[in-house]
C-alpha cells in the first residue's frame, strides 16, 4: 500500500502570482508605449511622446469663488448646503523645448519606476525564499533592505517630481519659482516600508530561534 505526501502549499503562492501579473503588466505596458510612441505620435505614456508640456497648479484659477444663486445650484444640480471652490489650473506649453519635456516626464515617471522596480524586488525575494526557505537571516536582511529601499525612494522619487514641476511652473508663471511644486508623498506606501523593516526583523529573530531549536535537536 503506497502512502502519498499531503502536498503542501506555498505561502508565498498567491503573493508571487499577484506579483506576477503586475509585473508583466507593466511591463508590457511599458514596452508597447515606448515602441508606439516612437512609431505614432499621437501615443504617449506619463509625458514621454507628448508634443507640449503639461502641468497643474492651485496658484491660479479659471473659476472665480462666488456666492451661487438659486438658478445656479438649479442649473448644475448643486445642493444648498454645498460651495463651489476653484479647481486646479491646467497650464500647457505649447512649443516645449527639451528641458520642458525633460522636466515634464519627471513629474510623473520617477514614482512609476519605484513601483515597478519594488515589485519585480520583491518577486526576487519571493525566489529566494522559495529556495532557501522562510527562516534564514539572509531572507530577513533582504526583506528589511527591501523596505529601507521602498522608503528611500518614494522619498527621492515626491522630491524629485517636486523639483521637476517647480521648474515648469517657475518658466510659465511669473510669480512662481523653483519651489512652486506640490509635495506628494504616499503614505500607505511609508507605512508599508516601515512595515517591511520591521517584518524583516522580526523574522530576523525568528530565524536565530529556528536556528538554536535546529541545533537542540
Amino acid at each position: 500500500m503506497l502512502v502519498t505526501k499531503p502536498q503542501t502549499r506555498d505561502p508565498l503562492g498567491p503573493l508571487d502570482t499577484i506579483t506576477g501579473m503586475i509585473s508583466g503588466l507593466l511591463l508590457t505596458l511599458l514596452a508597447f508605449t515606448v515602441v508606439f510612441s516612437v512609431l505614432s505620435d499621437d501615443v504617449s505614456f506619463m509625458g514621454v511622446g507628448d508634443d507640449e508640456v503639461c502641468v497643474t497648479t492651485h496658484r491660479i484659477s479659471t473659476i472665480e469663488s462666488r456666492e451661487l444663486d438659486d438658478a445656479d445650484r438649479q442649473d448644475y444640480g448643486i445642493a444648498r448646503h454645498v460651495d463651489v471652490e476653484p479647481a486646479k489650473t491646467s497650464l500647457c506649453d505649447e512649443k516645449a523645448g527639451v528641458e520642458a519635456h525633460t522636466w515634464g516626464v519627471l513629474t510623473e515617471l520617477p514614482s512609476f519606476f519605484v513601483f515597478l522596480g519594488f515589485i519585480l524586488l520583491t518577486r526576487r525575494t519571493i525566489r529566494y525564499a522559495q529556495k532557501h526557505g522562510l527562516f534564514s537571516a539572509s531572507l530577513a536582511d533582504r526583506i528589511e533592505r527591501l523596505g529601507w529601499l521602498l522608503l528611500f525612494g518614494l522619498l527621492g522619487a515626491a522630491l524629485i517630481e517636486w523639483l521637476a514641476e517647480g521648474q515648469l511652473l517657475s518658466d510659465m508663471l511669473r510669480d512662481a519659482d523653483w519651489s512652486s511644486g506640490s509635495l506628494g508623498i504616499s503614505v500607505p506606501g511609508v507605512i508599508g516600508a516601515y512595515g517591511l523593516v520591521s517584518i524583516g526583523r522580526v523574522m530576523n529573530r525568528a530565524a536565530a530561534l529556528q536556528a538554536d531549536a535546529d541545533a537542540t535537536i
